[in-house]
């Protein structure tokens, strides 16, 4: 459940929300992580779930953003949407362990290695979307199948409610139609993914209406998921709520390519459209990558660092902390970064390249990617079903949710960084 809040979950009556299958299934019969879990480095939704999924840092996986790294437009606005090919995922592990393994929706999951997948990949919204995941998905031809009773399935680009309406009976149909048949000769492992919350909070703001009201509609399709699941396995279910990282409201927009373009390092054509670059940053949220072109161009290394020292100095500049390329590793991110600039609350990142380096006016309302120590960035980790003991956890971290189920499920992740919570 993109973006969920651990306050979402335990403060329902402050914030005035229900969920009931939330409540019933986790809060009343479950384990918790009260103070939710640490995300990682950045806390962004593509390096994140790369995370879950495997048990390692992004630095690790390799997923280190959302988008691919691409200032001047050469991959016409790819995200990472594969699955990384340096660490084994869990979809793999449950496979090889015996498992059906399925995927519905999950971010970083083309070419996964499962049987049933079901990817997040986008092009244009149109009807090539489908024949292009359908090419992907594993079996080819699932998505064909799958659409003939659901209709259209919903790939990426559509994150409102009504997508997730389509993720949610896509992920419905996965365990009536592909993993009920095979339920008498071996066990399943599936995940799915709702994206409603973190785009209704994006536009209208962390605490609207409008992110309530998403919220409320996944965890009713939560419950009939997990209602079916029972069906199916007559109770012998374990069920893994987490989200990938909290989010924030924003205040400001902030944008270092504008003064790297000032600085010479950047280079546009009339229209504004970076045509080359000696340094660009690229955002992840609250957080900014900056690389080098060329890490032996030494005058482009030195006015670099004149203008992130200024912005490190400059109380104004919404710049809270300034990583060198081995801070950055450290922490578990962005490796081949020349630095990497983590905001104040509230000043998201851009990757503009004219314009004010710092304005009010804001592109999303809300954000995360922010740095992975404030609380407001905390995901949350959820478990019930059979075998676990109800009651709450303490120091919970994103890349725990891999190893924690792996181990529930009896099978190998051998390169997972986190640990079983439950031992």
């Amino acid at each position: 459940m993109d973006a969920l809040k651990p306050e979402f979950v335990f403060e329902q009556e402050r914030l005035g929300i229900r969920l009931p299958n939330i409540t019933r299934y986790f809060l009343e019969n479950g384990l918790t992580a009260r103070a939710g879990s640490k995300s990682v480095f950045p806390t962004f939704t593509y390096p994140c779930h790369q995370s879950m999924i495997t048990g390692t840092n992004p630095a690790v996986h390799g997923i280190v953003n959302n988008g691919i790294f691409d200032p001047v437009g050469e991959h016409k606005g790819a995200w990472h949407w594969f699955a990384n090919n340096k660490v084994k995922t869990l979809w793999e592990a449950a496979k090889d362990g015996g498992y059906c393994s399925a995927s519905v929706a999950f971010p970083t999951s083309v070419a996964a290695k499962g049987d049933y997948i079901a990817p997040e990949f986008w092009w244009d919204g149109s009807k090539l979307d489908s024949r292009l995941i359908d090419a992907v998905a594993k079996p080819q031809g699932l998505i064909e199948e799958m659409e003939k009773d659901i209709g259209t399935y919903a790939g990426g680009l559509d994150l409102s409610d009504e997508g997730d309406a389509q993720r949610g009976k896509a992920a419905m149909w996965m365990l009536r139609q592909k993993l009920a048949p095979q339920i008498a000769e071996k066990p399943f492992f599936m995940s799915a993914y709702f994206a409603s919350f973190d785009e209704s909070a994006h536009q209208n703001g962390v605490y609207s209406k409008q992110a309530a009201e998403s919220l409320e509609k996944i965890d009713r399709m939560l419950g009939e998921l997990i209602q079916e699941a029972e069906r199916i396995t007559g109770g012998d279910l374990v069920v893994c709520v987490v989200s990938d990282h909290g989010t924030l409201d924003n205040t400001h927009n902030i944008s270092p390519n504008i003064l790297l373009k000032k600085a010479g390092l950047i280079q546009t054509d009339e229209n504004g459209n970076v045509i080359s670059w000696r340094a660009f940053s690229q955002r992840a949220g609250g957080t900014a990558e900056i690389r080098l072109a060329d890490p032996k161009d030494f005058e482009a290394a030195a006015i670099l660092k004149d203008i992130v020292e200024r912005l490190k100095a400059d109380p104004e500049s919404g710049i809270m902390e300034v990583m060198d390329s081995e801070g950055a590793k450290k922490r578990g991110g962005f490796p081949e970064a020349a630095y990497v600039l983590i905001s104040d609350k509230g000043y998201e990142i851009r990757d503009d390249v004219d314009g004010e380096y710092c304005r009010t006016r804001l592109t999303q309302k809300a954000q995360h990617g922010y740095n992975e120590e404030f609380p407001e960035m905390r995901a949350s980790f959820m478990l019930t079903g059979k075998g676990i003991v109800p009651g709450s956890l303490e120091q919970v971290c994103l890349i725990d949710v891999a190893p924690t189920l792996a181990d529930i499920m009896g099978v190998e992740l051998p390169e997972a960084e986190g640990r079983n919570v439950l031992k």
